[in-house]
């Protein structure tokens, strides 16, 4: 049975918090993480299988999109201590996923029962390939591809199913809008004396519409009509011209012909090449895997505790700091959050997804350096996560670090068409600054062409006066130049030939710039100043000048003002 909350972890065979008799092992094969009591043959065998299986969906996988996620697998040989981490008391296996890491968890009635595994396996193939799917087709789908087996140098899927078989002949069958209609929260769906139809009804369904000849050639369209939010009746109707009604008549028809196809795939189960070798888990670690589960689960009161029990005995752990860092985050207190990341990223957690939630809680805080740091750390830990890299280049150019927005900008694989406006203006600006005015110019058309809103078309023009009042040769940008900066108290602005120059007081001395047109010039409050440039002297005002060599020898120059910070 699938439960979503959001990860790979394939299977955890774990005991409850309190130390149990049985040793845990961990076994590990490259995105997968394996726990159990198992002796080390059972879970050398059942890993072996996993890699199978998950080799196999990345060849013939029937939906867009496999996770990278790592998969985690708790598998429990006690009923007593499953019922404790089972979220609806009947299922025997169920998956679950967060912001890091998938899990698939069973029970001891999943033991020596692929099936089940492979079931789970496919609810994960489902939820990372964003389809929104209701409940009947994501459970059937899952019972159709539990029948996976190899067939020579083929793998056949669609054998039938026994135990679903008996309740369509002895069970009253659900109406096609019952069926469909179900939710998590259905009795049909929670409830053992009512989910044993449900599940064989939605798995038959779900075979025919997936594999009979009939029905296979337009069951993606079906899909997509669902994923659209279309009723099942209506995605009947837009897939093949029938109703729910003549479907469901199909359906009874269907489990009454003497041959049901399958299908077979050109991909072999084939053996994986790397060996599984057990490793003995402490008591912290597993302690520490039961209280992220117990976190998936909602028992947040519960994993609290834990993981504050944990903090006291291990002081300084990453992964405890970080896990209490999820847990506030959950109830919305952003300061204990931040200060449980910092912990986390100052103990070395390179997690790049709590690295980039960190950068957010110090963007809110105004910690521009702290913000950079974390983003940095994560694009370093996964160089395609793609908003940690976006915000990574807007804030380098936000922080005049130009070249390095301009690099982390590039790097960025796929540009979402939401993303284009802040991305392509945003590589205009630095390549202004830059000098690059053709770089520029190309960037800024590009952002034209995606901005749709008015705030974006504003920015658009913003950019281009920018722009056009950089490449003036009063202003001229040139290709490398060094910036200086400076702070003290404007005190006026000569307006005489040959341009503008403003005079700025430092300690006893005054220093003198060159104005480009006011449009050229960054103009930023800073210090809590007003500043009004006009011909003459006026009032003291604190200012920060950054500004560049001066376009010639003549005259006594400190340079041409790029920014003011008022």
């Amino acid at each position: 049975m699938g439960r979503h909350t959001c990860g790979i972890v394939l299977l955890l065979a774990l005991s409850a918090l309190p130390a149990a008799a049985d040793e845990w092992i961990r076994m590990s094969a490259p995105g997968i993480d394996l726990y159990t009591t198992a002796g080390p043959k059972q879970a050398k065998e059942l890993l072996q299988r996993l890699q199978q299986v998950r080799s196999f969906f990345l060849k013939a996988s029937p939906v867009r999109k496999v996770s990278e996620m790592p998969l985690r697998i708790i598998e429990f040989r006690s009923q007593d201590e499953f019922q404790r981490f089972n979220p609806n008391q009947i299922s025997s296996a169920y998956f679950a996923s967060s912001k890091v890491r998938d899990y698939i968890v069973l029970g001891p009635a999943a033991e020596d029962n692929f099936a089940m595994v492979v079931h789970e396996y496919m609810h994960l193939i489902v939820k990372h390939s964003g389809l929104r799917l209701p409940v009947w087709l994501n459970e059937g789908w899952a019972d159709v591809y539990s029948t996976l087996r190899p067939q020579g140098k083929e793998t056949a899927v669609g054998d039938l199913l026994p135990l679903r078989m008996e309740s369509l002949t002895k069970e009253q069958w659900l109406d096609f809008d019952t069926l469909t209609s179900v939710t998590s929260q259905s009795a049909s769906y929670n409830e053992a004396s009512r989910a044993g139809i449900f599940y064989a009804e939605s798995w038959a369904l779900a075979h025919m519409l997936y594999l009979a000849p009939d029905y296979s050639a337009n069951f993606g369209r079906f899909v997509a009509e669902l994923n659209a939010g279309r009723s099942a009746d209506d995605a009947c109707q837009a897939a093949w011209g029938r109703s729910g009604a003549q479907v469901m008549a199909d359906l009874r028809n269907y489990f009454k012909r003497k041959k049901i196809l399958g299908r077979l795939y050109e991909t072999s189960l084939g053996k994986d090449q790397d060996e599984p070798l057990p490793s003995q888990l402490s008591e912290f670690d597993k302690s520490m895997i039961l209280a992220d589960l117990l976190t998936e689960l909602g028992k947040t009161s519960e994993a609290k505790a834990e993981f504050e029990r944990l903090d006291l005995e291990q002081p300084g752990q990453a992964a405890v700091a970080r896990a209490l860092g999820d847990l506030a985050a959950g109830r919305r207190d952003e300061d204990a959050a931040r200060s449980y990341y910092e912990k986390a990223f100052d103990a070395g957690e390179q997690d790049p997804v709590m690295c980039y939630d960190l950068a957010l809680l110090e963007r809110k805080k105004g910690q521009a350096a702290k913000m950079l740091v974390a983003l940095e750390r994560a694009v370093q830990s996964k160089p395609d996560y793609t908003d940690a890299a976006l915000l990574l280049g807007l804030t380098r150019v936000n922080l005049r670090n130009f070249e390095g927005g301009i690099a982390a900008l590039l790097a960025i694989d796929e540009i979402r068409p939401e993303m284009a406006p802040p991305v392509y203006c945003a590589l205009s600006v630095a390549y202004v600054q830059t000098g690059d005015f053709d770089a520029a110019r190309a960037h800024l058309a590009t952002c034209g062409k995606w901005s749709k809103t008015e705030e974006e078309k504003k920015r658009v023009e913003q950019v281009t006066a920018f722009l056009n009042a950089r490449a003036r040769p009063d202003a001229a940008v040139r290709k490398g130049e060094k910036r200086g900066a400076m702070t003290g108290m404007a005190i006026g602005l000569d307006c005489v030939p040959p341009g503008m120059r403003l005079r700025v007081q430092v300690n006893d001395k005054i220093a003198t710039f060159d104005m480009p047109s006011p449009a050229a010039i960054e103009m930023t409050p800073a210090h809590g100043g007003q500043l009004k440039l006009q011909c003459g002297a006026f009032p003291p005002v604190l200012v920060g000048v950054e500004y560049a060599p001066p376009l010639t020898a003549i005259g006594n120059s400190a340079g041409i003002v790029r920014r003011l910070e008022y």
